[in-house]
């Protein structure tokens, strides 16, 4: 794994690039297949107890064009296996004008910096995991947003201080939620990052009013906080985040029969540590993760679980990865919680999980993935 921690080495380590009037394209692709030992039970929308190869798997190409000296077009699309068996999407598009030395503003469809690998999370090859932990990335189901961001950056004492406001709309589907529309209005946040070349440090915070729609309908607004550090010092390399989300309905109606939004979606916390050491081509690693919601009476039951990865990235070579990891996870069903597992029909009821699960029982989940960078 490249040395460099920050999103913009990251950027620049995506090797080749094709230049033919002023365009530049880079590239990436992630192979990968999971499975788990739950008989009829789904785990992240995909993953089941057969050999599948469509969780993980990815396609992308990102195209710069140069519109003048201080002014760029960046567009990333995307086709991954998750999504309809590879339909392409325009995952983000903007305009880029760089003002000067410190200040950059940019429009169109734009990632927010919610998180700490939010700005490269397609990207497999610039993180160790096959995918970040999902304990704290599935807290937020809008990854871009159609609005506005500013870029601001500075040196202060030889490291790098990034502030990053945005504003805008999107919606998405619903996680574990088929046939769910998440809609955010008034999306705005901002996240403050300081980066040396042996850490990063970042805090975000974001508010946004939403709805759900598909079947029924509810409205509200929501918060979310983050605070991440990674950190690269002498072969050592460390990842640690947490992230808060506080769900809040709007007046209910006297008589209404649709659900509350924070009967919808629980407030929670969650957090993971990651621990790896490079040893040589080899860098092995573990990661132990939480999230514990906090359900209203009458509502959705969130996502309680405690999960331990351990994982082995092998460098095969400067623009190719392999990796494999091996995950126990542990629902909390005293919780009334399924965790990450999708229900399913021949499961036990609320659970998505077989009949003889018992709470304190867990899954393992495997997984193997070629990440490459072109």
């Amino acid at each position: 794994m490249k040395r460099a921690i920050v999103p913009v080495a990251l950027a620049a380590a995506i090797g080749f690039s094709q230049q033919a009037n002023a365009l530049e394209w880079d590239g990436f692709f992630t192979a990968g297949f999971s499975l788990h030992d739950q008989e009829d039970a789904i785990y992240l929308d995909t993953i089941t107890d057969d050999v599948r190869f469509d969780n993980d798997s990815k396609f992308g190409l990102q195209v710069t064009a140069d519109v003048a000296e201080n002014m760029q077009v960046v567009a990333q699309i995307l086709a991954a296996g998750s999504d309809e068996n590879f339909d392409l999407d325009v995952e983000w598009a903007y305009i880029d004008w760089v003002v000067n030395d410190t200040l950059s503003l940019r429009g169109g469809k734009v990632k927010e910096p919610v998180f700490l690998i939010s700005d490269y999370i397609e990207v497999g090859y610039a993180y160790p995991w096959i995918r970040p932990p999902q304990e704290v990335y599935r807290n937020n189901p809008i990854n871009t947003i159609n609005g506005f961001e500013a870029l601001i950056q500075m040196d202060i004492g030889g490291m790098g201080l990034t502030v990053q406001p945005y504003l805008g709309s999107n919606n998405e589907a619903v996680p574990n939620n088929p046939g769910l529309t998440f809609d955010a209005s008034n999306f705005y946040g901002a996240a403050v990052q300081l980066a040396s070349r042996s850490f990063t440090v970042q805090v975000s915070l974001l508010t946004t009013d939403v709805s759900v729609s598909g079947g029924i309908t509810s409205e509200g607004t929501a918060e979310l906080m983050s605070f991440g550090l990674s950190t690269d010092i002498n072969n050592f390399v460390g990842y640690a985040e947490f992230v808060t989300r506080d769900i809040e309905s709007d007046v209910a109606v006297p008589g209404a029969t649709t659900p509350a939004m924070d009967q919808l979606f629980a407030d929670q916390d969650a957090w993971y540590v990651t621990v790896g050491y490079r040893m040589g081509k080899f860098m092995p690693h573990l990661t132990i993760a939480n999230s514990e919601a906090e359900p209203v009476t009458g509502g959705s039951s969130g996502t309680t679980q405690d999960s331990i990865t351990l994982g082995l990235r092998y460098e095969i070579n400067d623009s190719a990865a392999f990796k494999f990891e091996v995950q126990t996870i542990e629902p909390d069903l005293s919780a009334n919680s399924n965790g990450l597992f999708v229900d399913s029909a021949q499961g036990s009821v609320g659970t998505g999980l077989p009949a003889d699960f018992s709470n304190g029982d867990s899954a393992t989940l495997i997984s193997a993935a070629i990440d490459v960078i072109f």
